[in-house]
């Protein structure tokens, strides 16, 4: 059960744990329907539960709201052990209010925006793929997504962060030197005059393009917030830089998933830090 009241970062491993296999699932495996279903099956699953201790959260506050009430056993627990797990749960609930700050309306524009260049894409396709094709490029829609919006559900946390920047760098550091096509003649010809007409003339391209320029407004608009909101900012407008070029240069295989899942991933953190910043402060008292 992936709930704050057992653990300070709930599911964070099983996150990490999905990440590191789909990249190195569609970096070194070769595409099949098996595979994706698997993968997009325990995305679905890790997703849910993370969006019930979302909701458990947002029910517990309310509730406490209401009632002001601080414990319900107790009459019946002994006081040094219900003192010390209303502390911890008291400082867990922190931490998913925290977490919350991953449904803040930027991020449900970036959804909208994300849903509507998928419905399109696929609308575009279905005459002339096959069904079961139609379905993996949903469930790998479905993954990238699942990455960004989860890695933000963990991004106010400094450790937490520290450890997925680590990770989906990691990762992501991999994919890039690993997947077909990162030369700089293939970059230099896929942004080149004739391809970026192709691409305006492309109405899909022109769906994922708004995507790509609303994340990089977003982070723009986070610098007026200060030096260390800017630095986010830029790292994240840098990895989304590096996204564009390879989506536009590399060949289209499974390898450009991992390289998506890994990215958007790794901007899931700077997405949330870029607008709020979270450090320890100790203050000594003098004693009288």
């Amino acid at each position: 059960m992936i709930s704050y009241y057992n653990s300070k970062h709930p599911g964070l491993v099983i996150y990490l744990t999905l990440i590191s296999i789909s990249v190195l699932t569609f970096l070194f495996i070769e595409l099949n329907t098996k595979m994706i279903g698997i993968l997009s099956i325990l995305w679905g699953i890790f997703i849910f539960m993370r969006t019930l201790s979302l909701y458990e959260i947002s029910a517990h506050v309310s509730y406490f709201t209401k009632t002001g009430e601080a414990s319900k056993n107790r009459k019946n627990s002994a006081l040094p052990h219900d003192l010390l797990h209303i502390m911890s749960g008291k400082n867990h609930i922190r931490r998913g209010m925290f977490a919350m700050k991953s449904t803040h309306e930027r991020t449900g524009m970036w959804l909208i925006l994300g849903i509507a260049y998928v419905t399109y894409t696929l609308y575009l396709s279905k005459h002339t793929v096959p069904i079961d094709i139609l379905i993996q490029n949903l469930s790998i829609f479905f993954m990238i997504g699942s990455a960004f919006w989860a890695g933000q559900t963990y991004a106010y946390s400094n450790n937490a962060s520290k450890i997925i920047i680590l990770v989906c760098g990691i990762l992501f550091s991999l994919t890039l030197f690993t997947s077909n096509g990162a030369k700089i003649d293939n970059i230099y010809n896929a942004l080149s005059l004739v391809n970026l007409q192709y691409y305006i003339d492309d109405t899909s391209t022109i769906l994922l393009s708004a995507l790509i320029i609303y994340s990089a407004i977003v982070f723009i608009y986070s610098c007026k917030y200060g030096l260390r909101h800017s630095i986010n900012a830029c790292i994240g407008l840098i990895v989304i830089g590096m996204l564009v070029i390879c989506n536009a240069s590399f060949e289209q295989t499974s390898q450009n998933i991992a390289i998506w899942i890994s990215g958007w991933s790794l901007i899931s953190v700077f997405w949330i830090r870029s607008y709020s910043h979270r450090q320890k402060v100790y203050t000594l008292y003098q004693c009288e």
